[in-house]
This record gives structure tokens, sequence and C-alpha cells, in this order.
């Protein structure tokens, strides 16, 4: 069997997250970046329901979004690496679910409103980074006319970054809160998709060293005063510890 061929984002945290449950489960695969711009009809190409990365090409047809990957590895693999489902996979998932619709969104949303909004030149290398000679050319030649586009799609400015800012605020309050009684993980007593998921969409906020593309990320001036800020919390104590305990690549 072909291996499979995770089409990414470097800079992307859901691309991360799909990456992570592949190496946890050790399954061989291709790690593809994609042109920003280009990603939709490589998607449409490949038969992808959904345009975003992350998209994951298999031998069974393409698979799209990260959630749907792990669900994937999940049957996919050789039976060496527990679960990840939990010992109660509907609750876990519900955690998962809140963590990829508030927390990552947010995360997201705070960076770029400042990084291409303030600075997007510090933001193209990443999205060059791997990617073929012409494909690198053609990022750089038409930074300027992508940086409005992604502005305009992602809602990006000072107002909406403000806005992301206290609503990741109050995702890390509810977190913290649900780490206070000392629990090992967010559900039970076992590593679960749910942890995979907050530590991979909320790393960027802490920038382990176990992170595959931390090196090649700029973090422009607030992002990086809310990062100290935050740095003793004890919901991105936990990323940390997740990324140090599980994060070993196969």
């Amino acid at each position: 069997m072909k291996a499979p061929t995770l089409f990414v984002f470097n800079i992307s945290h859901y691309c991360e997250k799909a990456r992570w449950a592949l190496d946890y489960f050790g399954i061989d695969h291709v790690v593809r970046p994609v042109m920003v711009g280009m990603h939709r009809s490589i998607a449409r190409k490949l038969g992808a329901k959904r345009g975003s990365v992350p998209f994951l090409q298999t031998d069974g047809g393409v698979i799209a979004g990260s959630s749907a990957i792990i669900d994937w590895c999940e049957e996919h693999h050789s039976g060496k690496r527990p679960s990840l489902a939990g010992e109660a996979p509907d609750q876990v998932r519900a955690l998962e679910k809140r963590l990829d619709d508030i927390a990552g969104v947010h995360i997201r949303r705070f960076y770029y409103s400042e990084a291409l909004i303030n600075d997007p030149a510090s933001v193209r290398p990443i999205f060059s980074d791997g990617l073929p000679l012409w494909q690198r050319a053609a990022v750089t030649l038409g930074w300027s006319r992508i940086v409005p586009i992604m502005i305009k799609v992602m809602d990006l400015g000072p107002e909406q970054g403000q806005q992301s800012r206290a609503l990741l605020e109050a995702e890390l309050d509810w977190l913290d809160g649900l780490l206070a009684d000392g629990r090992p993980y967010m559900h039970g007593s076992q590593w679960t998709r749910a942890d995979l998921t907050a530590a991979a969409l909320l790393g960027p906020l802490v920038a382990p060293k176990e992170h595959p593309m931390v090196h090649a990320i700029v973090i422009p001036k607030a992002a990086s005063m809310a990062m100290q800020a935050w740095s003793t919390r004890p919901s991105l104590q936990f990323v940390r510890k997740m990324y140090a305990v599980h994060r070993q690549r196969h």
C-alpha cells in the first residue's frame, strides 16, 4: 500500500493535529506543503469534500479535516498504539469539537490579525517552505495580492484580534478550571484525541521544542506578550507536558 500523503500549510495548527495523529499511530506518510490559493483546486482535483487543509490522500480516497483524519488513523493503524477514543468517546469528542470550534479558530484570528496586518512579510516564508521552486517564487511575487484575500476571508483586523483574544482567554479559563482538580488528562485517565487536540491547537501559545515547525514561526509582538502573560496558566503547562510526553515522531 502506498504511504498516504498529508497536504498541509506548515503554519496551521489544525495540520499539526492531523500530523501528530499520524505520527502517534506510527503510520508512514508523506507531508506535502501546498501553496496558499492552490490548496482548494488540489483538494477538488483529488475529490475532497472540502477545500481547506489538512486533507489526506489515501488508496481509498481523500480524507478531509483533522478530526476525520484521526478517525481514519483509528481504523488503519497497526494496533500497536492505544486508541485515542478514551473511556467515554462521546464526551471526548465533545471536548475536541469545542476546542476545534473556539480555541483553534480564535488563536488563528488573534495571530493573523497582528501578523498579516502589521508585518505580513514575517508570515510569507513559512507559507513558502517546502514548496517546489516555482511555487515559492509565485508566493513571493504574489504575496501582496494574497495577503488582502487572507485578511478578508479570515475577517482580520485590530478589533477582530482583540475580540479573538478575549474569547481565547475565556477558553483558557475554561480549560484551567477543567484541569484544576489535578487530573492528568482532560477526560479520564487515558491520553485521548481531546488532549491531542488541545495540545496541537494551543501549541502556538507555547512554542514547544517538540513542535516540528516551531523554528519557522515568527511570533508578533502582541502575541508574544500574551504568551508571556499566559505562560503560567495550568492549561498551557498542560500543553507543554503533552508535547514533552506524547509528541514523539516514529
